[in-house]
């Protein structure tokens, strides 16, 4: 009997789990980028020219001029500004995309466009949504509530940059998926440690790696980390380290193929020859265009208006106790998420281009979100009731921001105030698939709101 109840409530939790990854991804897949923005062009080009001609090389991108935007210019070419992973994982669904597209008759300007959206829908929606299901299964370790579960999820999904990212493929919010769940197997391993899941976070480490530059950094602490579980067990440090290491820098390598073949060297990375003259000397500035941290941004990038990530998401506030929380019964992880966001956060106050170009909030932090959110979870249990009211003001924040426009001009220093303006004026100018059944404003939301409503009455029909 109590093996059936086992069973039972384990089938229950799977269903949860993929409730929530769908009610993700019906969110993160209704809305769409039209176009124009450098960062999300650049990456475009570079997956174009991966799929359509098996070169780095985008002189040949129709969409949008290659020096136009975030481009890296050598030798007379034009090669996108941007690391490899997130074009890698994406080319093959662009080209199966444009294929299916192309064989239905459009043009071949319309074919490119659409493949590309549809790219961002399996690329990038879909990982993030998996990252969701992974997440409310894992709290389970913390001892938390179901319900407490699908909050934590919810508000991590919903209630932070991890929305607006997963409509338009930048490459933060992948390496924070891969982030987040290499975190997975790596606290698993604290009881007994598992060749296959070193492996396994072994790659998801490499990968986040190639997706962000911030990856690099939080891959390099998860390694520590990933030391400090290994010498708990008996035998050889080295022997339990050495294939997870060894299988990261082998995804990282193929970074550094790139390189080697787009620039002649390995480490000359292509951001340090960006063809706008402005922006080459940001990137040179300094050490690759990082100084010492300096106060303002430091305000601006936590609680400040205009890249405020506390603004923007007043949830995330809960990390702060929560760490403390965490830390009384697991102290590693709870330094390694902490030192992870810390560090980001310090060079990301010290980076030359802080304020992060035509987009929402302190981006180069999305890649720790993840880990924040599993900081928080013990606080979001200690202070239920401040921890869902500070949810739903989130949850409200990145609904309005991800329906306007989560590409906002650069100078614009209080984008959230913005886009309530913007809301309640019936302005959404992201894309989304109710307008494109000529639902106005406001209006073109219901249809999301009807699923999501559906979704939630079946998750909340789920009963121990």
């Amino acid at each position: 009997m109590a093996h059936k109840n086992g069973e039972a409530v384990h089938r229950k939790e799977r269903q949860r789990a993929w409730l929530i990854g769908l009610a993700l991804f019906c969110c993160y897949s209704y809305f769409f980028y039209f176009g124009g923005n450098w960062n999300v062009e650049s990456r475009s080009a570079q997956i174009y020219a991966l799929a359509e001609h098996g070169t780095l090389i985008i002189d040949s991108y129709p969409l949008l001029p290659p020096g136009g935007g975030d481009a890296a210019r050598f030798e007379g070419h034009y090669y996108s500004d941007k690391l490899i992973g997130p074009s890698l994982l994406a080319a093959p669904a662009y080209r199966a995309a444009r294929e299916v597209l192309s064989a239905s008759g459009v043009s071949e300007r319309f074919a490119i466009y659409y493949a590309l959206r549809l790219t961002n829908v399996i690329a990038n929606a879909l990982p993030s949504a998996l990252l969701g299901a992974l997440l409310y299964l894992f709290l389970a370790q913390l001892g938390l509530s179901p319900h407490l579960r699908v909050w934590l999820t919810l508000a991590y999904g919903l209630g932070t940059l991890a929305f607006p990212y997963s409509t338009m493929l930048f490459g933060h919010q992948l390496a924070a998926v891969a982030i987040g769940i290499a975190f997975i197997p790596l606290w698993r391993q604290r009881d007994q440690w598992s060749p296959r899941r070193a492996l396994a976070a072994g790659a998801l480490l490499g990968f986040a790696a190639i997706c962000d530059v911030m990856g690099i950094f939080i891959a390099c602490i998860m390694g520590i980390y990933a030391i400090a579980l290994a010498r708990r067990h008996t035998g050889s440090t080295v022997g339990r380290i050495a294939p997870l290491a060894g299988l990261a820098l082998a995804v990282f390598s193929l970074q550094l193929i790139a390189n080697w073949s787009s620039f002649g060297s390995p480490f000359s990375f292509p951001h340090i020859y960006h063809a706008q003259a402005a922006f080459r000397a940001r990137h040179t500035a300094g050490i690759f265009g990082i100084h010492a941290p300096q106060l303002y941004p430091l305000y601006q990038l936590t609680v400040g208006p205009w890249r405020g990530l506390f603004y923007g998401s007043p949830v995330l506030l809960l990390a702060l106790p929560g760490c403390f929380l965490l830390g009384r019964r697991w102290r590693a992880e709870a330094l390694t998420i902490a030192g992870s966001y810390l560090v980001v956060l310090l060079i990301h106050s010290g980076y030359e281009n802080w304020t992060t170009g035509s987009a929402f909030g302190p981006r180069y932090q999305i890649v720790t979100l993840p880990l924040l959110m599993i900081a928080l979870a013990l606080a979001a249990e200690r202070w239920s009731f401040t921890f869902k009211v500070l949810a739903i003001i989130s949850m409200v924040f990145m609904v309005i921001v991800t329906a306007t426009t989560p590409l906002v001009p650069e100078d614009l220093r209080n984008p959230l105030a913005h886009a309530l303006v913007q809301f309640v004026r019936g302005n959404l100018l992201h894309g989304n698939l109710g307008s494109l059944m000529k639902l106005p404003g406001v209006m073109s939301l219901l249809p999301l709101v009807l699923v999501e409503v559906a979704i939630i009455l079946t998750l909340r029909s789920i009963r121990d």
